[in-house]
């Protein structure tokens, strides 16, 4: 199916939330279209050096809630239901990016898994993250801390790596070598 297709410097995965700020005619056009359609839209990375600047992968969003900032700018909170592959990208009469997407299975490691006691780290530092973030509580009706895999795609979204590496990471990799760098990562920042 063809979608609109939106690249940002924003990383997400399914079961993630995120608010943008619209203000381009295009991406106006197409959030009008989504809303009117529902039909969503597909939220990827900026890739430098791929066809139209996209990714192999994204998500397809499902818009939450709308609102205006204080200068009158479209604000919207965005769901990710499902990845999906990018293919056949091409520009509307709008310079809007399309592309034929088709649903794809969550990354592999992205298996509903109980935190447990050599991972409550993670769990622990990602709750407090969020304590101290309210814009980003905010946005998670029932967060899952008590979910390993939801716990690590989290963490892969607000962790201040490289776009590409956090692609590497979430679609490229398996469940073990994401927890250690997670754990070397969150270890060497927590707990010094």
């Amino acid at each position: 199916m063809k979608r609109a297709i939106f690249p940002l410097p924003v990383f997400i995965l399914p079961e993630g939330y995120t608010k943008l700020r619209i203000f381009e005619q295009r991406y106006l056009t197409m959030v009008k279209e989504a809303v009117k359609d529902n039909t969503g839209f597909v939220l990827c990375t900026y890739q430098h050096d791929t066809e139209l600047n996209l990714p192999e992968f994204g998500c397809m969003m499902k818009i939450t809630d709308f609102n205006q900032d204080d200068s009158g700018q479209l604000l919207i909170d965005v769901y990710a239901e499902h990845a999906v592959s990018i293919n056949q990208p091409f520009y509307d009469k709008q310079a809007l990016r399309h592309a034929d997407v088709e649903r794809v299975s969550k990354p592999s490691w992205y298996v509903k898994s109980v935190v447990t006691d050599e991972n409550l780290l993670l769990s622990h530092t990602l709750q407090a993250v969020f304590a101290n973030q309210p814009d980003l509580a905010a946005l998670y009706k029932a967060p899952q801390f008590d979910n390993l895999a939801w716990v690590a795609a989290r963490w892969l979204e607000i962790l201040p790596i490289s776009l590409v590496k956090k692609q590497q990471l979430a679609f490229k990799s398996n469940f073990e070598n994401l927890l250690s760098f997670l754990h070397t990562l969150i270890n060497t920042e927590f707990t010094d």
